[in-house]
């Protein structure tokens, strides 16, 4: 059977290689865009994180639902999520034997991913789910506007607009969030 786009979806959820290869070579490149992007610092660790990403979407393609995003994008997102999981395993389990030699890629911070994990979820706890999502799409995993404006099948401007009154929120509850901190008693 000819694998095209009208049917890889299909032949996917039926353990077809065939349909595999296909997204290989029709979404390989985006793929391994996507994960070079986040993985720029580790490009020895970025062709097995594209091996795993595409064993995810082998293993996973039954979660895919069409009617909710289109192919591309789901596998987009996984790709991303694969490579960010990644970065957490290398940042997590890389040794460092004097504080000198520790690198630290720009953007981040040397924080605990779990206490900054909390203290993000506490700071967006006070928005709505919508907002909430919104901002940990944004926020938490990097993406573009276009992207949240794309998956949340909402205008750019509205989005600006949430993400603005989100900040306000945030702004005006964190005297109380930081209570109990030591910062404003």
């Amino acid at each position: 059977m000819k694998i095209t786009e009208k049917n890889f979806i299909e032949q996917l959820k039926q353990q077809n290689e065939d349909a595999l290869e296909y997204v290989v070579q029709n979404y390989g490149g985006t793929l391994k865009a996507v994960i070079n992007r986040i993985l720029y610092l580790y490009p020895q660790d970025a062709e097995e994180c594209l091996y795993d990403c595409i064993m995810k979407i082998w293993t996973k393609i039954s979660l895919y639902d069409e009617k909710a995003t289109s192919f591309r994008n789901w596998a987009v997102s996984v790709a991303k999520f694969t490579a960010i999981d990644r970065l957490r395993k290398i940042n997590c389990t890389e040794p460092a034997d004097n504080i000198d030699d520790l690198q630290i890629p720009s953007g981040q911070d040397i924080t605990d991913d779990k206490l900054f994990n909390d203290f993000f979820m506490e700071l967006i706890s006070g928005l709505n789910d919508e907002d909430k999502l919104i901002f940990t799409q944004l926020f938490w995993y990097g993406e573009t506007m276009d992207e949240v404006a794309q998956r949340t099948e909402r205008s750019k401007a509205v989005i600006y607009n949430r993400v603005s009154r989100g900040k306000k929120k945030i702004i005006h509850s964190l005297p109380n969030l930081l209570k109990g901190r030591g910062r404003y008693e």
